[in-house]
């Protein structure tokens, strides 16, 4: 069972599902897990079922249909308003994908007010415990680290590189496909390895199209692919309207937090997932309460003109709701933490360390071990 079953089976008596997330998270196997005797799961990948769906042809005494990556039909918006106009969610319908079914989802568009949408994220530290329940926080977070969270590499440690290396190449070489009609997949190939190498850094487009021998405006629309398929996001800066901010350069992290590759250490690359995973949870932590609830959470990062940088800066409302610097052992605070603790006053900051002796407290500020904090959120 994964962390949204309960929700779902709950909504899909109101509305349509749609279901959004990175290619083999789970989206399919989750939405198999609701059917019954009575159910229906038809896929567009799939000849017979794509005529199927085309006509509209499944029973409509159903218990539940599933129509599984229905974005790769061309007029799929439409397509799913008229069935939710026509049958009133009867029988209930859940739709998934693996590019972004959420950016279409606009004041209005065809499918404003007809569904509920929510994403489904990898396995972080807190639901590890769901599949992992024997093993302490420590264990499970080590664990992550090297599999990232994606299911089946998660249970499957050792072949954990080899189901990356797979899942990397079929999002650009099959899903972009169906996404753009971008002929450079080998430039885009070098870009995730590029951006594998800069996790936790802001990215600089120009650079990144020096090195690809691209304009700086081609490498953007490419990030954005990657972003419309669950590859990467971005964290964007936060100035909280200081003018000494620097307003600029986003970040680029990997939904499979053990995807970062920096070369220079082995110390860098685990400082680098480890950031990135702290990234995942917290993201996910945004969507989970946007989707479930409406909250309205952003995650960025803080950096000003006295090179003053903190890792996270999760906001509600616009505002600075947690403050968050990640160490893998220096447990003394960061003044930069501080900084920002007092400057933007937000209702907690945590320095999290992966290495630490005991949590102590500091002006203010929690200093604990990053495995214990993310096995508490939610």
């Amino acid at each position: 069972m994964r962390y949204l079953t309960p929700i779902l089976k709950k909504d899909l008596e109101k509305k349509m599902i749609l279901l959004s997330g990175p290619r083999q998270v789970g989206k399919s196997t989750l939405g198999k897990s609701l059917m019954d005797a009575q159910s229906v799961y038809l896929t567009w990948d799939i000849n017979k079922d794509k005529k199927m769906i085309r006509d509209q042809a499944w029973p409509k005494t159903s218990s539940l249909v599933i129509l599984d990556e229905i974005h790769k039909f061309k007029s799929w918006k439409n397509f799913l308003k008229g069935i939710c106009d026509e049958f009133q969610n009867r029988p209930p319908v859940l739709v998934t994908g693996s590019a972004r079914l959420d950016i279409f989802r606009k004041a209005g568009d065809a499918l404003t007010g007809r569904t509920y949408l929510y994403h489904l994220h990898p396995i972080d530290l807190a639901e590890s415990r769901l599949f992992l329940a024997q093993e302490n926080s420590r264990n499970r977070l080590e664990r992550l680290l090297i599999t990232g969270g994606f299911p089946e590499a998660f249970l499957n440690p050792e072949d954990a590189e080899r189901l990356r290396n797979d899942r990397l190449d079929a999002v650009v070489r099959e899903d972009l496909r169906d996404l753009s009609r971008v002929n450079s997949l080998s430039a885009i190939q070098l870009l995730v390895e590029l951006l594998r190498e800069r996790v936790g850094g802001p990215i600089s487009l120009t650079n990144l199209g020096e090195d690809l021998s691209v304009s700086a405006p081609t490498v953007k629309s490419w990030i954005q692919l990657l972003e419309r398929l669950f590859l990467v996001f971005k964290v964007s800066p936060f100035s909280g309207g200081l003018k000494r901010s620097l307003n600029k350069e986003s970040k680029a992290y990997f939904y499979d937090c053990g995807a970062a590759l920096n070369s220079k250490s082995p110390e860098e690359i685990e400082g680098a997932r480890m950031e990135n995973l702290v990234a995942c949870a917290l993201l996910k932590y945004r969507d989970y309460h946007r989707d479930i609830f409406g909250k309205r959470y952003e995650l960025h990062y803080f950096r000003d003109r006295e090179k003053r940088e903190v890792d996270f800066v999760l906001t509600l409302n616009r505002r600075p709701h947690w403050c968050i610097e990640v160490k893998l052992s220096d447990d003394r605070l960061s003044p930069s933490l501080r900084y920002v603790h007092e400057r933007f006053k937000p209702q907690a900051s945590f320095q999290l360390v992966k290495n630490l002796e005991r949590p102590k407290e500091v002006q203010g500020i929690s200093i604990l071990p990053v495995d214990q904090w993310l096995d508490g959120l939610y």
